[in-house]
């Protein structure tokens, strides 16, 4: 029978096991996580803190050649580890370790802004400013509806058209034609009631008229006109009146 002789194993060479605690646990872990624990997205901090989703990476990742101007990076990082709920004097402290970034003023050299790098193709998503999930922003003609221009255009023709023909009507409403009278105005050779009194025309004498009070024998006695004839001789003559044509 043949037996396997198994020797232990030198524990002086028995490489350690890796554990939870055997990794550095860096600021971008910590924030990462924190952000993850808020549900919050990198746009959604851009959104919220008016700061760059670029800028927010490169906190995460201690990365400062994102930044065009040094001396922004520490209100940003404070900004981020507050909004965060983390103690922004420790993120920044530990923002410095990682990245060797020494905090400078606003006169330091350093503080001067930087060129920006040119884009690189296949790089980092979220810098370019043209991807598609960044939201674009709303223009002063997104909201003009080429529908409701057709409607306004057509209600304007209508109301133009309606006033034109109320305005053609009424002008032909308010115009009066004047017909002229079939018969003509003639002149009466005798006037009835004057006793066969003859026209203007005529030479013919007029007929005697007694006037009362003078004697019978008188000479110049003459026949007094009977009241209808006076009545006829003096009563107004009648205008001539237009004729109105019913349309």
């Amino acid at each position: 029978m043949i037996r396997r002789w198994i020797t232990p194993k030198d524990k002086g060479n028995e490489a350690a096991e890796a554990g939870f605690d055997s990794y550095d646990l860096r600021l971008g872990d910590t924030m990462r996580g924190e952000r993850a624990t808020l549900g919050k997205s990198l746009l959604d901090v851009q959104r919220e803190l008016k700061i760059k989703a670029t800028y927010v990476a490169a906190i995460e990742n201690a990365d400062v050649k994102a930044f065009e101007t040094p001396s922004f990076i520490a209100g940003y990082v404070r900004s981020y580890a507050r909004y965060l709920g983390m103690d922004p004097e420790w993120a920044f402290e530990a923002f410095c370790a990682e990245s060797g970034v020494q905090p400078t003023h606003g006169l330091a050299p350093q503080a001067k802004p930087q060129a920006a790098e040119k884009p690189v193709h296949g790089g980092d998503p979220l810098a370019n400013p043209n991807a598609s999930f960044v939201p674009r922003p709303a223009s002063v003609l997104d909201g003009i509806e080429p529908g409701a221009v057709g409607s306004v255009a057509v209600l304007i023709a209508l109301v133009g058209v309606l006033g034109y023909g109320g305005w053609t009507l009424l002008k032909e409403i308010q115009k009066v034609d004047f017909a002229p009278v079939e018969q003509a105005v003639g002149v009466m050779d005798e006037m009835p009631g004057l006793g066969g009194m003859s026209g203007a025309g005529s030479d013919a004498p007029l007929p005697p008229v007694t006037v009362a009070g003078v004697a019978d024998g008188a000479s110049g006695a003459v026949d007094a006109p009977t009241p209808e004839a006076m009545d006829r001789l003096y009563r107004p003559q009648a205008l001539d009146v237009p004729v109105l044509i019913a349309r």
